[in-house]
């Protein structure tokens, strides 16, 4: 079964207090926009932040899950066994 419906988090632009989750459908969603939300924090209005709800922790997660890096070893002394010159 399809899922047609995606939850939304509206925050403040400036602080990234949340300040609703609405639910839309995909047809209908837009996260693009240059709308102002009244913040309880800032004690203003500001620009508002729309993201998909959960995406930042499954992007957190996913990079978890990336090999941890290894640090170089350096090269030994270059001038044995080196054809280089």
């Amino acid at each position: 079964m399809p899922i047609n419906e995606v939850k939304i988090v509206r925050s403040c632009g400036t602080c990234g207090t949340e300040i609703e989750t609405v639910t839309v459908k995909k047809d209908n969603m837009m996260l693009s926009t240059k709308e102002t939300v009244w913040c309880p924090e800032c004690q203003a209005d500001r620009p508002e932040v729309r993201d998909v709800a959960g995406r930042l922790d499954s992007i957190e997660k996913e990079q978890q899950s990336y090999p941890k890096a290894v640090p170089a070893v350096p090269f030994s002394d270059r001038s044995s066994g080196s054809s280089r010159g």
